[in-house]
């Protein structure tokens, strides 16, 4: 994934990964930007706002979602079938599930050594970093 271009952009990021990534539409992140809902949604105080934006924006391309406060366990389950973006409230910062690698999850992150994390995530970041939400696609995961 390639750098986020501001520190606010990364579920803007994330989320241009997951549309892309999935073959759902070929999509630049700033038109993921006005699809999430700049300056409503997500903006350069806050970063995003509400899942119920990402919600919306999945929706905006006919894809169900979910979001849920998720343990290690349950977001390691969740990245073995779908994908979607993770959100640590102790790092505030979006990423998008890839998967799972060598009992990790594998991440798509646009900030890659924020916080000392790279592609994956392992028990012990998500433990520090969190709590963290998914907001998740009933789709299986494409990658």
């Amino acid at each position: 994934m390639q750098p986020q271009t501001y520190n606010w952009t990364c579920s803007v990021a994330s989320f241009t990964w997951v549309i892309n990534a999935t073959g759902t539409a070929e999509l630049d992140r700033a038109t993921a930007g006005q699809i999430i809902g700049y300056p409503r949604c997500v903006n350069e105080t806050y970063g995003c706002m509400s899942a119920q934006c990402l919600i919306d924006a999945y929706a905006h391309f006919g894809l169900e979602s979910y979001q849920a406060w998720v343990t290690f366990d349950q977001a390691y389950a969740i990245a073995q079938h779908t994908t979607g973006q993770l959100n640590g409230m102790g790092w505030y910062h979006f990423v998008a599930l890839r998967g799972v690698t060598g009992g990790q999850l594998w991440i798509a992150n646009s900030a890659p050594g924020y916080r000392d994390v790279g592609d994956t995530l392992s028990r012990a970041q998500f433990e520090a970093l969190g709590p963290f939400q998914a907001i998740y696609l009933e789709q299986p995961q494409v990658a």
